[in-house]
């Protein structure tokens, strides 16, 4: 309230708060004429266009049909403006643009800039945010309790806990530990930082020593960790709309990073875009290389793959033509669509 508040005082209108009787929502606009114009806040730390329509879903639910809406966010991309204008929602972005509408007042103008969120983006802040969050995307129509979830991620019961209730207070998953789809993807692509490194070749067969020693992990590969391949290779391999080679240079997730710096080391480092042969990166979260899927059984790349949500995290780092084949790639054999 304080965020829409401050925004209002610099365009020179008063505001009060309703008395309990009044049922006008969060914050009274008192106008210029003197009429009042009731506002129903609701937060969020992101709004996308991807995400909009399941806030505006959640968001509607019991609100006042009497008082105007408005989403207050520390970021509201463009296409979200639209979204929210064509739904008749005022906004306002954090980053410094109120857009208000009503009976009386229409009001689209940067304010200043608020420093203090509305929400306080810590949930994905740390390591066991970030796991929480991949692993509730992997299986997003079924909670997942504390205690479960900190078995899955060998981490206390209290820091799950935590992370937990940081991600409800930031409403990216409901009362059921169900993930809010597809806005927890989204802020986790925002948080998906690999470490990667260009390698000079990659493994193959006759290198039996190299193999072992990299941790390659192609037995059992549902049940074990090892090697995962990922981005537009693996993307292809899953039928996404993606246009590839049969030599574009595989990106693969290895366990660790001491088996990163072991495959750099054996495979060589690439210096040159030409010389790539290939990229290996350790993802932000274990699960990764644990949850790998053996795809043998329906498609002829022999190499295990990622999960698709972890492609996806891949895909999503690039804004454009990462979006596009997002947005056209709904997962059939194996994974869920949560972006």
């Amino acid at each position: 309230m304080g965020a829409l508040t401050g925004a209002l005082e610099p365009l020179g209108l008063a505001w009060r708060i309703p008395a309990e009787a009044d049922r006008l929502g969060d914050v009274i606009v008192v106008l210029p004429d003197g009429r009042e114009l009731g506002l129903q806040l609701k937060s969020a730390a992101l709004i996308t266009a991807d995400s909009l329509p399941g806030q505006l879903r959640r968001w509607s639910k019991g609100s006042e049909s009497a008082v105007a809406s408005v989403a207050v966010a520390d970021r509201i991309t463009a296409d979200a403006r639209d979204g929210l204008n064509q739904a008749g929602w005022s906004w306002l972005d954090l980053r410094g643009h109120l857009r208000l509408t009503g009976p009386g007042v229409f009001i689209d103008s940067d304010v200043p800039a608020l420093t203090s969120p509305v929400v306080e983006r810590r949930a994905l802040s740390g390591r066991v945010g970030i796991e929480l969050a991949a692993l509730l995307l992997l299986t997003p129509d079924r909670g997942i309790g504390v205690r479960a979830a900190a078995t899955m991620l060998s981490r206390a019961p209290s820091s799950v806990s935590e992370a937990l209730a940081a991600l409800r207070a930031e409403g990216l998953v409901d009362g059921a530990n169900k993930p809010e789809v597809p806005h927890l993807f989204w802020e986790l692509a925002e948080n998906w930082q690999p470490v990667s490194q260009d390698v000079a070749s990659i493994p193959g067969p006759g290198r039996r020593a190299d193999n072992a020693a990299l941790r390659l992990g192609l037995d059992e590969v549902e049940t074990t960790v090892g090697w995962a391949l990922t981005e537009t290779v693996a993307a292809a391999v899953y039928g996404a709309p993606v246009s590839t080679r049969a030599s574009h240079p595989p990106d693969f997730y290895v366990p660790d990073r001491a088996t990163l710096r072991r495959a750099v080391q054996l495979l060589g480092t690439a210096t040159t875009a030409s010389s790539r042969a290939g990229r290996v990166r350790v993802a932000p979260v274990p699960l990764v290389c644990s949850r790998r899927v053996d795809a043998t059984a329906w498609a002829k790349d022999e190499w295990p793959l990622a999960n698709p949500l972890f492609v996806a995290l891949d895909l999503a780092q690039d804004p454009g033509r990462g979006r596009e084949i997002l947005d056209g790639w709904t997962p059939r054999e194996v994974g869920v669509r949560v972006w």
